[in-house]
């Protein structure tokens, strides 16, 4: 296995991650633009669906992959058989539950949604769960360039491909066939991902039990954790649709792009993150890695604050519509959380490289329940930006929690070691510059 250079992976799935943000930010104006807030929360709900539910039938498994590959020396070709198994039967579940209880679950929608569009959600549901295993098999071999290319490919082609068809769906089910288009280049994609494992796909090859359970104990730890961090995401989309409407869930969702915009840094990082942490035994050079990761993320966050601060009002208004302004202040309330998510996250990452201990799991209950109630008690007279203050509190509460745990069970580590020092900034700066001349030598001009 190859050796992990931190700086060149979270380089490579950073240059991904920007060319994803920026296909996806196209894609999402778009649809914003000429579905309305109402039909484009039709549209995220399905999606807000899927991860709630592939989750849960993934039980975590696929972040033990790094893990199992760097620190237990699995073999690959044991985890992807595994894999592939696991997603040709939740294929035949989806086909069988549709056929024997498809009406069940069209009335459990409230028939908001045909009855085919429910096979599609099924399809995208275990298709996502292998991708994602697929995925996570990358980064424990090291194919970080891989891993980057595809997944940047999905969102690329689905943005080619939606701008010209849209006008050709029928006008009452553009929902409908957005949604399918999107399962459909994600399949495309998927069985293209398959091609860089064809070396590790031999069904006859043995099983290795231990490592396949070992995989299921840890996985279902970072499942807990992970579930419990999206339903404390995710879970304000399903109260305000019930106590609200798909209106504010549509225009709430564009708040809370933004900030998984600025999330998604923070995403890349702890991906590649968690490979190179689950190699190390060194408590003192872990926490210095943490150290610089927090610089770099919290001055990502600045930025992008302050530009939307300034000329989020007028970006909102000019390319998404009036209809869409209460996002804007709901960006506002919702800084907070964009600390507490982006930083909490990467620190739960460096908590799940210690072989994701039990705190992993309970740090999300506390501030997940306090967000039940506060939603509760805000929604029904503040709406979505009840939805905001909520989420602001208990993000930066679930971050509070995981540093008071790790600090008081390792008492010779300090708070300070992850507070910046001259040299992190220094470091940053000659990098960035050593960043801009490798741009300049490839674009040919000079800047200035």
């Amino acid at each position: 296995m190859s050796q992990i250079n931190l700086k060149k992976n979270i380089a490579l799935s950073s240059i991904s991650k920007i060319l994803t943000i920026i296909a996806a930010f196209v894609t999402n104006w778009f649809l914003a633009r000429y579905l309305g807030p109402e039909l484009r929360g039709k549209y995220v709900y399905l999606f807000t669906l899927n991860s709630i539910i592939w989750m849960f039938l993934d039980l975590g498994v696929h972040k033990s992959y790094p893990y199992l590959l760097q620190n237990k020396k699995a073999h690959l070709n044991n985890l992807y058989n595994v894999a592939l198994l696991t997603f040709i039967v939740g294929l035949g579940l989806v086909f069988g539950l549709y056929f024997l209880a498809g009406d069940f679950f069209y009335n459990l929608l409230h028939q908001d949604y045909p009855r085919y569009l429910l096979l599609a959600l099924g399809i995208y549901i275990v298709s996502f769960q292998f991708y994602m295993r697929a995925q996570f098999l990358q980064l424990g071999m090291n194919y970080v360039r891989e891993y980057s290319i595809m997944a940047f490919l999905p969102t690329f082609f689905f943005m080619l491909l939606i701008i010209p068809l849209y006008s050709l769906m029928p006008s009452g089910q553009r929902v409908e066939y957005s949604f399918m288009l999107n399962v459909g280049v994600f399949v495309f994609f998927l069985l293209v991902l398959q091609w860089r494992f064809k070396h590790a796909f031999s069904l006859k090859a043995p099983i290795n039990k231990r490592i396949i359970g070992l995989s299921y104990k840890l996985g279902i730890r970072a499942f807990i954790s992970e579930y419990l961090i999206m339903l404390l995401m995710r879970m304000d989309l399903i109260i305000l649709k019930a106590l609200g409407s798909y209106a504010q869930v549509g225009v709430y969702t564009l708040a809370v792009n933004f900030v998984d915009i600025i999330n998604m840094s923070c995403n890349t990082i702890g991906a590649v993150l968690l490979v190179k942490l689950s190699s190390l035994n060194d408590e003192l050079a872990a926490l210095s890695i943490m150290r610089r990761i927090f610089l770099i993320v919290s001055i990502i966050n600045i930025v992008a604050i302050l530009g939307m601060a300034i000329f989020g009002r007028w970006f909102i208004g000019t390319l998404y519509g009036v209809g869409y302004l209460d996002a804007y202040t709901a960006f506002l309330l919702l800084i907070p959380a964009i600390f507490g998510i982006t930083l909490g996250a990467l620190f739960n990452t460096f908590i799940w490289s210690k072989g994701f201990p039990l705190i992993s799991m309970l740090a999300p209950i506390g501030p997940l329940l306090l967000k039940l109630a506060l939603n509760y008690m805000l929604v029904p007279q503040y709406g979505l930006f009840g939805t905001s203050i909520a989420s602001s509190i208990c993000y930066v509460l679930w971050f509070i929690i995981m540093l008071s745990w790790y600090f008081v069970k390792h008492p010779e580590m300090k708070l300070l070691l992850l507070c910046p020092k001259r040299e992190d900034f220094r470091e940053i700066a000659n990098y960035s510059s050593a960043g801009l001349n490798w741009l300049k030598h490839r674009i040919g001009f000079r800047i200035s």
